[in-house]
């Protein structure tokens, strides 16, 4: 039975029931994250830069540049029953190195300046077997197109599911729920408007994967997304906010097939969920967002639902999950108006942040002929944010699965994770 009423409730009673609180500051990041950070060096236990090395920011009249980096190190131990085998087969427990990305942003000044990201990484996660693990993540120029908002081009993300559109360095879990949904980067344009002194964000894109699939432009699968975002409630300096989204992604089918298809919430399971690929002239999706912030508590929510247009009966698929996180030591998580998502702890004491994360999550990727798989995944996480840049993470996963013929097959996990951003 698919599950669409608990996040519908979710989104109705974050809006009614959400308490007023006292006034409290807190120092919000923007939208680049390029600010000087506070001199940490006598303040965490873990010793951290002090602030932005000066050698990895450059400006003249031409351009400017900020240089940084991402360092994600994971180890995942697996523990399944005999079920589970059968189902995915005997998964490996193992140290991987998630991601090692080097990032150079800033700004071109023409008359009106161009904003630029490129980004090289080695990344296991969304990438295809088979695919070089090192690669431009990012290749981006957003061009200001005055009261139209700004227009980007290149290899950049698609406006769709709140877990693709934030930054996974910034998101309580460790892990993205939603992958088989959405794509990790695609190549195209994305235009981009915030309104009403940015309490409300309007973004579509179009999109063609004709460089990275080596075919021409019309032989490329063609993609549109599209999200609109909301504040109805932002006060108390951000302690306390409720941000609601939708989306939509429309995406052909490439040579006649489609196939959806996802990992245990790691980098090196198996795919869990899997369509394997079958016939159909493309599908649409639309997603639904809920993130609720209360002081040093945040509760965030997505749902989304497919239609794939096939032979036949059309075929559905729908996900869900349901978040909470409480912050310890107090901090609040910063909202970011002009990207419309919450961005990493900012830790305020010497100790550094403790947050605490509890999901329950959900796939169903069955429909008539298609054996997909069901999967209902329980998370709990541990995150230390050490420092500014520093964060260590420990996770248990229990994952369900219900798949080829066989019910039940019982996946608990670990996932332990040292990440450092700069």
């Amino acid at each position: 039975m698919r599950v669409k009423l608990p996040l519908l409730f979710l989104l109705l009673l974050s809006v009614l029931l959400v308490p007023k609180v006292h006034a409290q500051n807190t120092n919000l990041v923007d939208s680049s994250e390029t600010k000087l950070l506070a001199d940490t060096g006598k303040r965490y236990i873990i010793p951290d830069t002090k602030k932005k090395i000066s050698w990895t920011s450059f400006s003249n009249k031409l351009f400017s540049m900020q240089l940084g980096g991402v360092f994600l190190l994971d180890y995942t131990g697996f523990f399944q029953d005999s079920t589970s085998k059968a189902q995915v087969d005997k998964q490996k427990s193992q140290f991987d190195l998630r991601s090692v990305r080097l990032m150079a942003r800033g700004k071109i000044f023409f008359k009106q300046p161009w904003q630029y990201l490129i980004s090289i990484e080695y990344k296991g996660f969304d990438r295809d077997e088979g695919v070089h693990p090192f690669g431009f993540t990012d290749l981006m120029f957003t061009i200001p197109a005055g009261k139209l908002g700004s227009f980007s081009v290149g290899k950049l993300k698609e406006t769709f599911v709140y877990e693709m559109v934030g930054d996974a360095a910034n998101l309580p879990q460790t892990e993205r729920m939603l992958s088989p949904f959405f794509a990790s980067r695609n190549t195209g344009v994305r235009w981009n408007k915030p309104a009403f002194n940015d309490r409300m964000t309007f973004s579509a894109g179009y999109f063609n994967n004709f460089i990275t699939s080596g075919t021409s432009f019309a032989e490329g699968v063609n993609t549109v997304t599209a999200r609109v975002t909301g504040l109805p409630i932002y006060k108390e300096d951000g302690h306390h906010f409720i941000h609601l989204a939708a989306s939509m992604r429309y995406l052909e089918a490439q040579n006649g097939v489609l196939r959806f298809k996802g990992k245990d919430e790691s980098n090196v399971s198996s795919n869990y969920i899997d369509t394997k690929d079958f016939t159909a002239k493309n599908a649409l999706s639309f997603g639904f967002e809920e993130l609720m912030n209360y002081n040093n508590f945040s509760l965030l929510g997505e749902y989304v639902f497919t239609n794939a247009n096939t032979p036949g009966p059309n075929k559905h698929f729908d996900g869900f999950y349901i978040e909470g996180s409480w912050v310890l030591s107090g901090e609040t998580r910063p909202y970011d108006k002009k990207a419309a998502y919450a961005r990493r702890v900012k830790p305020h004491g010497k100790g550094g942040a403790w947050e605490i994360v509890s999901r329950v999550s959900n796939l169903d990727f069955d429909s008539y002929d298609i054996d997909g798989g069901k999967m209902l995944k329980l998370y709990e996480g541990l995150n230390w944010w050490a420092t500014q840049y520093w964060r260590l993470s420990v996770g248990y996963g229990f994952s369900n699965l219900d798949k080829n013929n066989l019910n039940n097959g019982t996946t608990n996990s670990i996932i332990c994770r040292l990440q450092w951003v700069y």
